[in-house]
C-alpha cells in the first residue's frame, strides 16, 4: 500500500458519513435493529446542524445517503432517502448538552424488553455496570408532538449516557461514535443477560461493585477496543460499504 492510498484509505474511514453507515452496520450485525426506523446522528463541528441516518434498514445505509439537518430540522444537505420523522430530539439533546457529539436511538429487542420493566437497567453482568447511575427511564406519550417531545427527552436524559424509553427503545449520548456505538452493544448484551438472569433468580451485583466496573469501563478504551474489532469483522461481511467508501 502505498502513502498516498494509506492517506486516502485513513480519510475515508473517518469521514463521519461513512462512521455513522459504519455504526449502523455494526448494530445490525450484533442483532440491534430498528427496521427503517432508529436513527444515528453526528454533531456538525462549528454549526447548529447535525448529520444524520434516514429511512432506511440499518444494513443498507451508505455514506451517501446520510443527511445534513440544522437544528431547525431543515434538511440542508439531502441523500436518496427522507429522514425519519422523529429526530427532533437529537437537536434539542445537542444544545442541551454541549459535550455530546453522537446520538444512537434503537428498539433493539433485549433493551426494548427490558424498557418495558419501568425502572433503568440493572447490572446483572459487568457490561451492565457501565449504566449504573448513568442511564434513566422515560415514559413517551404518543398524543404529544416530536417538537414538544423533543425538549422533555432532554431534560430527562439531563447529565446522563442512555435514556431507555419504556416499551419503545433507547437513547445513547456520548462524545465519539466509537465509544457510543460500543455502549450500544454493551447495554443490549447486559439486557439480554438481564432477560435471562431474571427466569432463573439471578440477583444484579452490588452498587458498589458496579460502580467500580463502571469506572474501570470509563478509564480504558474497551469502547473503543469494540469499534475497531467489528469495523475489521465489517470489511468482510460489508464489502458494499467499503467500496462505496473507497470509491470502488
Amino acid at each position: 500500500m502505498t502513502v498516498q492510498t494509506s492517506v486516502n484509505r485513513s480519510n475515508a474511514l473517518t469521514d463521519p458519513r461513512f462512521l455513522i453507515a459504519a455504526a449502523r452496520r455494526i448494530l445490525y450485525r450484533n442483532g440491534i435493529d430498528s427496521q427503517v426506523a432508529g436513527h444515528i446522528s453526528l454533531r456538525v463541528p462549528g454549526e447548529d446542524a447535525f448529520l444524520v441516518s434516514p429511512s432506511e434498514y440499518f444494513d443498507e445505509t451508505l455514506p451517501a445517503h446520510i443527511l445534513k439537518v440544522g437544528f431547525d430540522l431543515e434538511v440542508r444537505e439531502a441523500g436518496p432517502f427522507p429522514p425519519q420523522p422523529g429526530i427532533n430530539f437529537h437537536a434539542d439533546i445537542y444544545r442541551a448538552r454541549p459535550d455530546v457529539n453522537c446520538i444512537i436511538h434503537t428498539h433493539g429487542k433485549n433493551v426494548s424488553i427490558v424498557s418495558t420493566l419501568g425502572k433503568p437497567p440493572e447490572p446483572f453482568h459487568a457490561y451492565g455496570a457501565l449504566f449504573q447511575d448513568d442511564a434513566v427511564l422515560f415514559r413517551d406519550d404518543p398524543n404529544i408532538t416530536p417538537d414538544k417531545e423533543g425538549p422533555e427527552l432532554a431534560a430527562a436524559l439531563a447529565d446522563k449516557r442512555a435514556l431507555l424509553i419504556a416499551n419503545h427503545g433507547v437513547i445513547h449520548a456520548g462524545g465519539t461514535i466509537e465509544e457510543t456505538t460500543g455502549e450500544a452493544l454493551m447495554l443490549d448484551i447486559a439486557a439480554g443477560i438481564q432477560i435471562e438472569a431474571a427466569r432463573i433468580g439471578g440477583t444484579p451485583m452490588e452498587v458498589e461493585t458496579a460502580r467500580t466496573y463502571r469506572r474501570l469501563y470509563l478509564a480504558i478504551s474497551f469502547r473503543k477496543d469494540l469499534w475497531d474489532a467489528n469495523l475489521r469483522r465489517l470489511e468482510k461481511s460489508d464489502p458494499d460499504l467499503f467500496a462505496a467508501a473507497f470509491g470502488i
